[in-house]
Order: C-alpha cells, then structure tokens, then sequence
C-alpha cells in the first residue's frame, strides 16, 4: 500500500505539472481561445497581456514542481503543490463575483491538487523518517 501511495503521489504530480506547463503554454500562444474556455473571454490587448501574465505565472509553477519532482525534494514539492490548491479556489471565486459561472474543471481541479498534496505530504513525511 505504502509503494501504491508514492507511486500515485508521482504519477499524480508529474500530471498535474504536464498539464499544468500545456495550457500554460497553449494559453500564452493564443490568449483569446484558451480564455474562453477559462470563462471568461478577452477580445481587447490588454486583456490578452494579461491573460498571458496569469499563465506565465501558472508556467512558473509548473517549471518549479517538475524541478522538485525530478529532484526528488518533496518536501518543497508538497508546499508548492498545497499553495497551488488556492488557485482555484481564487478562480472560481473571481468568476463567480464577476457574474461568470466557473468552467466544471475548476473544481475537478481543485480536487486533484488537494489529493496530489496530500499524498506528497505523506511522501514527505515518510522520506524523512527514512533519513532520520
């Protein structure tokens, strides 16, 4: 159970970060057709650099998990991936008050990075009791 458990946290994270780094890169290539599917559509330039920043950011991320991921720190992987779980909730709610309603993947989303983290938490933790 204990090698089914770090295995799904790999697996898990080296995903969420695949995924993570494509619709970065997919979204900051063509700003307008990846933020229609977000939720909400931009049509005007500033709108796109924008658009391009938020994912920039989300890019970033994603070059820093799978930094963690192959160098196999999961302590700093976990922090990442559990400060990442604000990401949606922040999404969502933007959206939200904004009057848009929230594409279904956020909270899929939302889920996955939850899970993802607490599995790296616990092969955190157990690759610190290995070392001590």
């Amino acid at each position: 159970m204990k090698r089914s458990l770090d295995l799904a946290a790999i697996v898990l994270s080296a995903l969420l970060l695949l995924a993570f780094a494509v619709l970065s890169i997919r979204g900051m290539t063509a700003p307008e057709l990846a933020s229609a599917r977000f939720g909400a559509e931009v049509t005007d330039p500033a709108g796109a650099l924008f658009y391009r920043v938020y994912l920039s950011r989300n890019f970033v991320i994603a070059i820093a998990g799978a930094i963690f991921l192959v160098s196999r720190q999961w302590t700093p992987l976990a922090i990442l991936v559990t400060v990442t779980v604000a990401l949606p909730i922040f999404d969502m709610s933007v959206l939200s008050l904004g009057g848009v309603t929230p594409p279904v993947f956020h909270p899929i989303a939302l889920a996955l990075i939850a899970v993802t983290a607490a599995l790296l938490w616990r092969r955190a933790a157990a690759t610190g009791k290995e070392t001590s």
